[in-house]
């Protein structure tokens, strides 16, 4: 393959709603970045969930006022449009949702 030709696995399509988004081989399940943006606590409190510093850890807070989300910071459970799906920190920092195991 020359180096102008793309990887045939480059690009992958989100299992929540098949949007386009970059493939990882890491986390090929992977939720874009739309859907992963509208993700609630079980209570479907919308959260924000992010870093807490640049050495990592994962945290998530309530998008509408900014108090600690403790239930999706301890067990990682997120709702995108009523269905479950697990959030944590990737590897390298940022933040993933996959489908729940």
């Amino acid at each position: 393959m020359s180096s102008q030709q793309a990887h045939p696995r480059s690009h992958g399509s989100c299992p929540h709603d098949g949007a386009p988004r970059p493939y990882s081989p890491r986390y090929p399940e992977a939720l874009c970045g739309g859907c992963a943006d509208r993700a609630t606590d079980l209570a479907e409190r919308p959260v924000r969930m992010g870093n807490v510093s640049l050495s990592g850890g994962f945290a998530a807070v309530h998008a509408d006022d900014g108090t600690v989300c403790e239930q999706v910071t301890e067990d990682g459970r997120v709702l995108v449009d009523g269905i479950v799906y697990r959030a944590g920190e990737a590897r390298f920092g940022g933040v993933v949702v996959q489908p729940a195991p």
